[in-house]
């Protein structure tokens, strides 16, 4: 009887070799659905990851072989076997899996929809006028659920429609209704199942992360920390540059408040003592001008120029009239009186 080693292939036993070395000298190992990816988009990011990533396409069973084979070095590898079905790509990277994914999803296509495709995400088709001529398209949207009608010689959508929802299969009537919309449903690329990296398991819902929002996160968090820190007297790296000139600034204003003689604060301090000397000696000079000899009272008088004036609002200049006016005026209110 001929045993089953045997009867495999040389060139088999060698490619499972050959994969579970790859797989155990490489960081990161991802399994990627390939599943109706035309040739020359697969060719295109094959290019784009030459030097960083090994796309290796082959059977499955010598696939999940070869992960047996690495488990032997690497156990955790053996989880990634469930996700080994249908058309299977294996990517070999030392890079970030996130940054993997991020290429992987930049070079997706948009498609139009086929029967039998699956919609990538949520489709609504939004109420409003179109451009499509009236006649039998608005019984054939109808069919398929979109609520249409005729209207001043247009095709009106009169609600909101959700056509499809991500995942669903797309229907020949379906597909037809989206082609007239001019909507792209289907995305083509490399998507990735599960992604390894040392003894870590990655799905696409925790590789597929907003970079933006994440950033913004990051920058918020970072912001609250440096708030928490100043406000709690606190120092790190961050901010001790900022709490070392707070209290510099406090203790500036403290040296002048309590008029104590510090380097620093010394020219502020004798420009206080010039400004309340020129204060002192302008009253004793109102008092006793000759206690005021004559360069402070040029001194004070240069002062004085430098203020602004304030104009005295101007009394109102009422006439006075006569004395004999005055005793017309009397007596011809007593005249009226009696």
């Amino acid at each position: 009887m001929i045993s089953a080693s045997k009867r495999i292939p040389q060139w088999k036993k060698d490619l499972v070799e050959d994969l579970a070395r790859l797989m155990i000298s490489h960081r990161v190992i991802g399994i990627a659905d390939i599943s109706n990816l035309p040739s020359e988009l697969f060719q295109q990011i094959r290019q784009i990851f030459r030097g960083k990533a090994k796309l290796i396409v082959a059977k499955n069973t010598l696939v999940k072989l070869a992960l047996d084979r690495a488990s032997e070095v690497k156990p955790e590898i053996r989880k990634l076997r469930d996700h080994v079905r249908g058309q299977t790509c294996l990517i070999l990277s030392d890079q970030n899996p996130f940054e993997i994914n991020a290429i992987l999803r930049r070079n997706i296509r948009k498609a139009p929809a086929k029967p039998g495709s699956i919609a990538a995400t949520d489709i609504i088709i939004p109420a409003g006028e179109t451009d499509l001529p009236p006649g039998p398209v608005v019984g054939e949207l109808q069919r398929v659920g979109i609520k249409a009608r005729i209207q001043a010689g247009r095709v009106v959508i009169t609600e909101d429609c959700k056509l499809l929802k991500a995942g669903d299969v797309i229907t020949k009537e379906i597909s037809d209704a989206l082609a007239k919309f001019g909507i792209l449903p289907v995305e083509l690329g490399l998507k990735i199942r599960v992604a390894f990296e040392d003894g870590l398991i990655y799905t696409p819902e925790i590789l597929e992360i907003d970079e933006e929002k994440v950033s913004k996160m990051v920058k918020d968090a970072v912001a609250a920390g440096v708030c928490l820190s100043l406000n709690s007297g606190y120092p790190t790296a961050t901010t001790i540059g900022i709490m070392i000139a707070e209290a510099h600034a406090k203790a500036i204003g403290l040296a002048v408040a309590c008029r104590f003689p510090a380097d620093e604060v010394l020219p502020k301090l004798l420009c206080i003592a010039h400004a309340e000397m020129l204060a002192v000696a302008r009253r004793v000079g109102e008092t006793e001008p000759a206690a005021i000899d004559e360069d402070l009272r040029k001194l004070i008088g240069s002062v004085e120029q430098m203020k602004p004036v304030e104009e005295k609002p101007k009394k109102e200049e009422v006439e006075e009239k006569p004395k004999e006016e005055k005793e017309e005026e009397l007596s011809g209110l007593s005249a009226l009186f009696g």
